[in-house]
């Protein structure tokens, strides 16, 4: 299990390398040569930089690559206590308010580690600059001013915010993150709890259905491609899978349109980066050609919508621990398929007992409900989140700690598992260990054994975050409350 982690792992920093080595640069990537980070000028520098970032909506921040070439630029000699959470932090600490919290990560490119900061979006107010730079040679100010707001500009580059309709789009970001706490008050104030519209638990099903009837047709396309000693994995990936799906709901039971799912995702993956990621992560957008987000139509319960699609399995050349794949409709509803990681055996090693984990069964419940946290801060009027689990290939299964602990002995006689759930979005925001608990214990019931696997005692914050302890990463873990 631990060596899927490790697989894994090895393909996210395949796609972090991509901001490394690609030729362009957006405005949610700033690039910097090595720089002595304990220098006054490169610190007010950087300080501006991660608050534009963040006004933008998050993003990311490339130590050793050239800003002007877009280049590489290969080993340094400074320490990499330089470029460490510390080092970050302090910066952050000293110029900027609201204080963020940093994620520093290192990306490999040709047997060099290039540290990769990850900057989150701003919350219910901007970040503002609270600290004046130095001063240069000509008596002015270096890097940064106290009291501005920076953003990012086409350039790309960070500076003041100016224009009217600058400020328009950051403060709707804003206001987002607010409206919440007020609509959970009149919800309160008017009392009682909204029930799901049929219509739209109809339609969340059916996307569901249409996503993994996707993947698994994609995998047969890849079995047809790849080397014969592969065809029998992508094939059993095909069959066996986990499909979750949420649909984002409005007090009058109407979908939350996303007006520009492919900008808003990449904004939540910067967040998926701090709570659901293990090396990979669910609704990862990579930047490599074959596999980069792309904008398709759907006829969608009889009605034409469009969606963002992800990971698409017939691109890649990779024989990977999972394959994965994922839509985001415009109207409010995100679904990720993903291949069983518990059917993973290394190479010239005979295959596990079919089974399945309460840690990667966790992960992919997590994932997608941090997901769905994560869209619903950033979208107004969001009320309810209906979830969709469908699991495929589960007859004759196990629940294994590992590949040699039982955790319950009883086989599944049923070869499918599919429910649906409606969460008050207040409870996914305010109470998110009670939502995952919702949703999980279902699922997890169904390896019940009388007398010795009860989930509904076993699964308590303790247990959920033991268990993600076992991947060896500090960024898969349970919201704070």
């Amino acid at each position: 299990m631990m060596a899927a982690a490790r697989e894994a792992d090895k393909i996210a920093v395949s796609d972090l390398s991509d901001l490394i080595a690609g030729a362009n640069e957006n405005l949610g990537v700033e690039f910097k040569a090595w720089m002595d980070t304990g220098e006054a000028e490169h610190r007010a520098k950087l300080a501006r930089h991660i608050a534009a970032l963040a006004n933008h909506g998050g993003g990311y921040l490339v130590f050793g690559v050239d800003d002007k070439t877009r280049k590489p630029l290969g080993a340094t000699d400074l320490p990499s206590s330089s470029f460490g959470q510390d080092a970050l932090s302090s910066i952050v600490k000293k110029y900027l308010d609201p204080r963020l919290q940093l994620l520093v990560q290192g990306a490999e490119f040709e047997g060099v580690t290039y540290p990769v900061v990850v900057v989150p979006s701003h919350g219910s107010r901007p970040v503002v600059a609270i600290a004046d730079g130095p001063q240069g040679a000509n008596g002015r100010l270096t890097g940064i001013s106290q009291g501005t707001v920076y953003i990012r500009a086409a350039g790309p580059e960070s500076v003041p915010i100016r224009s009217a309709d600058d400020w328009n789009a950051l403060l709707e970001r804003c206001l987002s993150y607010r409206v919440d706490l007020l609509g959970k008050i009149l919800r309160q104030s008017l009392g009682g709890r909204l029930q799901p519209d049929v219509h739209m638990v109809e339609l969340l099903v059916a996307a569901v259905s249409e996503t993994a009837a996707d993947f698994t047709a994609q995998t047969r396309v890849l079995a047809g491609r790849v080397e014969p000693k592969y065809q029998q994995r992508v094939l059993e990936a095909g069959d066996s899978f986990s499909a979750m799906g949420y649909a984002l709901v409005d007090a009058d039971g109407d979908p939350i349109n996303i007006e520009n799912p492919r900008a808003l995702n990449e904004r939540v993956s910067v967040a998926m980066h701090r709570y659901a990621y293990y090396g990979w992560g669910s609704f990862l957008p990579l930047t490599v050609p074959e596999r980069a987000p792309q904008v398709r139509m759907s006829t969608l319960a009889g009605k034409e919508t469009t969606y963002l699609e992800g990971m698409r399995v017939e691109n890649t050349a990779l024989i990977s621990s999972a394959f994965d794949y994922w839509r985001i409709y415009e109207c409010g509803i995100a679904v990720s398929v993903e291949s069983f990681r518990d059917n993973w055996s290394r190479e010239g090693q005979p295959p596990p007992p079919k089974h399945l984990t309460p840690l990667w069964t966790l992960v992919a419940i997590h994932s997608l409900l941090a997901h769905a946290r994560l869209m619903g801060q950033e979208l107004p009027g969001v009320a309810q989140v209906i979830v969709r689990m469908d699991w495929r290939g589960l007859a004759d299964r196990v629940l294994m700690w590992d590949s040699f602990r039982m955790v319950a002995s009883s086989k599944l006689a049923d070869d499918r598992f599919a429910r649906t759930t409606t969460l008050q979005w207040t409870d996914l925001r305010d109470d998110y260990f009670g939502a995952l608990r919702r949703v999980a214990l279902p699922f997890l019931s169904v390896f019940a054994t009388h007398g010795w696997f009860q989930p509904e005692s076993w699964l308590t914050p303790e247990a959920v975050q033991n268990e993600f302890k076992r991947l060896e990463v500090s960024t898969m873990r349970l919201f704070e409350e």
